[in-house]
């Protein structure tokens, strides 16, 4: 592996197993594959932190639409959260004294969570053994060390599908060493692996993975809650152009970037729009808040740190004028996917899937390189007024082509499995 890619994504493959026969990881398209709209599958599907609920729900329904059997193991619901799977295909294992309605945060509760996805994935263990699905598909790396002890025994009862969200672990972000321990194993693990796009699949190969045992399975649009659009207004009365970051705040997510664009722009232009930055917050904010204190922003940039019920959520993303991702890193934004029906400009980072959603004539937003402040802040300053000219959404599949490509991939594990042996590894 290049030095290029081993300070990009931080981890090697020296487990990966040598590829499996020519006869069932053939690299034919995913739409091709033999047997893939047959008989019904039983497919159990891991997001033990429920991550990605809205993507969850859309994944389900495109499962079901290609004649799959989807059962969800998660976390319980926290107050105020409302459903996104139904009920009847959920089963809450997976932290139930320190998440959901009992949630607790701090140092010691990070330790017995800890603990619980360790019982949670013995519980797994236990589901899978009961209720015998064809397939099991891992969503997430919550702990990968115990993950990947997860996946050796899972893989005694039915092949494992992993799905890489994010092919940088944990998005760069400055986990512990313990956090970190294990990634390579758990996807050298997995029977298949699932990635959003080329270039993701491209890094996983430059790392050291077979080619022959990773799909492509584009990421889909995701349905925006229903809001009431509500312009930001100045004192003089007059509408504010409204530009919206939301999502959990990480890092990795460039908050900080964002607060020096800010910081750049003149004050006769700052006066003409309003920055809300909105979400459950996963770092420090005090920084973040002193900074922009001290760029004289109390009157541009609006905090709204914390849970948003899906309510609160529709009225702030119908309210956006613009939509900003200044990320550092990322591989697919599940934000994005959820605004790209609004038809908003978006201003977003030079990496990952923006470029391919985005495109680069301008026409449904702008790509700025996340280290340059002028940049970003000259992009922000250029949405005024005006609105997209082409979706984001158009070169998009569905949920049910998602669906369906995503069971020729539980059919391609099936095969593998069967023919490397349930234990083998």
């Amino acid at each position: 592996m290049s030095t290029a890619a081993r300070s990009r994504c931080r981890w090697t493959f020296s487990s990966c197993r040598a590829p499996c026969p020519a006869s069932c990881c053939a690299e034919a398209p995913i739409d091709t594959v033999p047997g893939a709209s047959g008989h019904g599958l039983k497919a159990l599907l891991l997001d033990p932190a429920l991550f990605t609920a809205p993507y969850d729900a859309a994944l389900s329904r495109g499962l079901e639409a290609a004649g799959v059997q989807p059962r969800w193991l998660t976390r319980p619901l926290r107050r105020d959260e409302e459903p996104a799977l139904p009920p009847r295909a959920v089963r809450p294992l997976f932290y139930r004294m320190t998440d959901g309605p009992r949630r607790r945060v701090g140092r010691l509760a990070k330790v017995a969570k800890g603990v619980e996805h360790w019982l949670g994935l013995a519980a797994a263990g236990r589901e899978a053994r009961s209720w015998r699905p064809d397939v099991i598909h891992l969503q997430w790396l919550v702990l990968p060390l115990l993950d990947a002890r997860g996946v050796r025994r899972l893989r005694r009862v039915a092949p494992v599908v992993m799905t890489v969200h994010d092919v940088t672990p944990f998005n760069g972000k400055d986990v512990s060493a313990l956090q970190r321990r294990g990634f390579a194993e758990a996807l050298a693990l997995a029977d298949r692996l699932i990635v959003h796009t080329a270039g993701s699949r491209a890094q996983l190969v430059e790392a050291g993975l077979p080619a022959a045992h990773i799909d492509v399975v584009p990421h889909g649009l995701l349905e925006t809650p229903v809001g009431s659009a509500a312009p930001a207004v100045d004192e003089a009365g007059d509408a504010r152009w409204r530009i919206v970051q939301f999502g959990r705040i990480q890092h990795y997510k460039g908050v900080d970037l964002l607060i020096e664009a800010l910081g750049r722009i003149a004050p006769a232009d700052r006066a003409r729009i309003e920055v809300v930055v909105a979400g459950e917050p996963q770092v420090d904010t005090a920084p973040l808040l002193a900074r922009a204190r001290a760029l004289g922003l109390e009157d541009t940039i609006d905090f709204r740190f914390g849970f948003l019920s899906e309510r609160a959520m529709g009225d702030l993303l119908a309210s956006a004028d613009a939509f900003v991702f200044p990320y550092r890193t990322i591989e697919a934004s599940g934000v994005l996917h959820l605004v790209a029906g609004l038809e908003r400009l978006i201003v977003a980072s030079d990496t990952g899937a923006f470029p391919d959603l985005i495109g680069r004539d301008g026409a449904a937003g702008t790509l700025v390189d996340p280290a340059d402040p002028d940049r970003l802040a000259a992009a922000l300053v250029d949405t005024i007024g005006r609105r997209p000219t082409r979706g984001i959404g158009d070169a998009v599949p569905g949920w049910d082509e998602i669906g369906r490509r995503t069971r020729a991939v539980y059919e391609r594990a099936r095969r593998q499995w069967a023919g490397r042996g349930a234990a083998g590894s």
